[in-house]
């Protein structure tokens, strides 16, 4: 039998959002600085099937651009600005893929709720 999982009770949204650009490798980062043992992320997927990490639908909030993830292609996603919004120094923080979430994810020993 498996042993039932045991969550902690504060997990990381989208990554450290209160304190990075959410849904950013700085912001899984900064929830591992501030202690965070596991972090949640969203999952879209681009106009060319790659799985990107965002949780809008729509582009503009986060990364000031129009249109949507799901029309957009993965080359252009990981060329957008997603810090700059936050705060200017995060400026050039780029939207990751979920394979780079997951490497920062492992590299950083976090569990991840995606």
């Amino acid at each position: 039998m498996t042993p039932p999982l045991r969550l902690p009770p504060v997990i990381g949204h989208r990554g450290a959002a209160g304190r990075a650009p959410e849904n950013t490798l700085a912001s899984l980062r900064r929830a591992a600085q501030l202690g965070a043992s596991w972090v949640e992320f969203d999952v879209r997927l681009s106009a060319d099937g790659a799985p990107v990490v965002m949780h809008d639908s729509m582009l503009r909030r986060t990364t000031g651009a129009p249109g949507r993830v799901s029309t957009t292609p993965m080359a252009t996603l990981a060329s957008l600005d997603a810090g700059a919004w936050f705060d200017p120094r995060f400026a050039g923080e780029r939207v990751p893929s979920l394979e780079a979430a997951l490497g920062c994810v492992r590299e950083l020993g976090l569990g991840a709720n995606v």
